[in-house]
């Protein structure tokens, strides 16, 4: 029986990785929506195929097109996916509560500090805050809305931008001080100073390599580092003094007023931003509150 579960499970992942290519038109595409590498997705899909001694996929130069026996199975797969999608809604949706899923760094930064306007204007429903570090672990659904950051290219989402990705390094003033740093600093200058890193892996947001990038600085990999889960963890670390962060616009700005920490260098702004997303079929009145009130908070 355990044997049994065990390959089921294994189909069961291979049919959701088949369901991800065959909706977004390419493995690359479901590699990025499901948190995989492309080769990872192309494995799954071809252990798929000798399984069924069919060919699921016409493979082009530039694109991987459903055949016959592709289009066939992938209608039986998406009815299939979208039913157990309902049925765990039966068991964790919660009409007297809405669920607002975000990064950490997102709440404790942005979202903790505007609570009491975020609840009254959801009252009477509770809000329930769901914590996600890879878009991966969202795609899965559960959620009523969330707060994203990409390309505004959501898949059966609806989207509406909140602000820009605006990045700038910052430290403490005493690290600031003790290193020569200040606003007009460089990415050269920055580059030759301890800073701290976030373990990005396949995250949507800037990293440094990108940041030093935009200012024509290759990223020269520091020895010994230790890599942070989660935003937080990078803010704290800069508070205390320990190096340089990256710091995003709209997240850090009271810390930067309050005067717990410094913008050491330029402002790069990339081609991604920050959006309110919810699923298409789950549209409500509480979702047009909280996007309403979204919309207000990130223009103040």
């Amino acid at each position: 029986m355990a044997r049994l579960v065990t390959q089921k499970v294994g189909r069961l992942h291979r049919l959701a990785v088949f369901d991800a290519a065959a909706r977004l038109g390419g493995f690359s595409a479901a590699a990025r929506e499901l948190g995989m590498t492309q080769p990872a997705v192309t494995r799954q899909i071809r252990a798929l195929e000798r399984s069924l001694g069919r060919d699921l996929f016409a493979r082009t130069a530039n694109r991987s097109e459903l055949t016959d026996a592709g289009q066939s199975l992938h209608s039986h797969v998406a009815a299939g996916l979208d039913r157990i999608d309902a049925g765990i809604r039966e068991f964790t949706d919660d009409s007297g509560a809405f669920v607002l899923a975000t990064h950490p760094g997102v709440a404790q930064l942005w979202l903790v500090p505007r609570l009491e306007s975020l609840s009254a204007a959801l009252h009477p429903l509770d809000v329930r805050l769901w914590f996600f570090e890879r878009n991966a672990d969202i795609e899965a659904g559960g959620f009523d809305a969330a707060i994203r950051v990409g390309d505004g290219n959501f898949p059966d989402h609806n989207a509406e931008l909140l602000f820009r990705e605006r990045v700038v390094p910052v430290c403490s003033p005493a690290f600031a001080a003790e290193h020569g740093l200040h606003a007009e600093s460089t990415p050269a200058e920055i580059h030759e100073v301890p800073f701290i890193n976030m373990d990005d892996g396949d995250a949507p947001w800037m990293a440094w390599a990108d940041w030093l990038a935009a200012g024509g600085v290759e990223l020269q990999r520091q020895p010994g580092r230790v890599l942070f889960q989660n935003y937080p963890m990078v803010v704290q670390q800069a508070l205390i003094g320990r190096g340089v962060a990256l710091g995003w616009r709209g997240l850090i700005d009271e810390l930067v007023d309050g005067g717990a920490l410094t913008v050491v260098g330029p402002e790069v702004t990339s081609a991604r931003a920050y959006y309110v997303v919810w699923p298409k079929d789950r549209r409500s009145v509480e979702t047009d509150a909280l996007v309403a009130w979204l919309r207000t908070e990130a223009a103040s």
